[in-house]
This record gives C-alpha cells, sequence and structure tokens, in this order.
C-alpha cells in the first residue's frame, strides 16, 4: 500500500524546523495563499518552508510550534 507524503513525514520523527526528535506535532495552515497575504512585513523562516515545498503541514516539535504560535523567530529551516 502507497503512503502518502505526510505519513513518511511523520515516520521520519525528525522536526522540520530544528531536527529535533521528540514531541512532534504538526503545524497546519488553512490554505497557501494565507502564506503570501500583501502587505505583510518579511516571512518567518517556516513560512518560506511552506512555500517553497507547497504544503499546508509541517512536522515540527513542540516547542518551535509555541514559537510559531506566539509570533517568535525559529532556527533556520533545513533544506
Amino acid at each position: 500500500m502507497k503512503r502518502n507524503e505526510l505519513i513518511h513525514r511523520l515516520l521520519a520523527e525528525c522536526c522540520e524546523i530544528c531536527e529535533a526528535r521528540t514531541k512532534l506535532e504538526v503545524h497546519h495552515v488553512r490554505k497557501l495563499a494565507d502564506l503570501n497575504r500583501p502587505g505583510r512585513r518579511d516571512k518567518p523562516a517556516w513560512m518560506h518552508l511552506m512555500a517553497m515545498r507547497r504544503r499546508k503541514t509541517l512536522v515540527i516539535c513542540r516547542r518551535c510550534h509555541e514559537d510559531i504560535h506566539a509570533g517568535r523567530g525559529t532556527a533556520p529551516p533545513r533544506k
């Protein structure tokens, strides 16, 4: 049975931002157009990563997820 990409990313058990391996969660945006709203200041690194991959989800650790929702910067994403 073929698995979709999100399942493979979850099974990798690695934060897509800081590469931590504990307490993983999924960050989700409603639509990709939300990432490209006009009039917004510089995009955070996690937005660039989601837009570059054209994905509405990121598998990230709890710390990075809290940083995103608090508006704090996260570590530069790995490529």
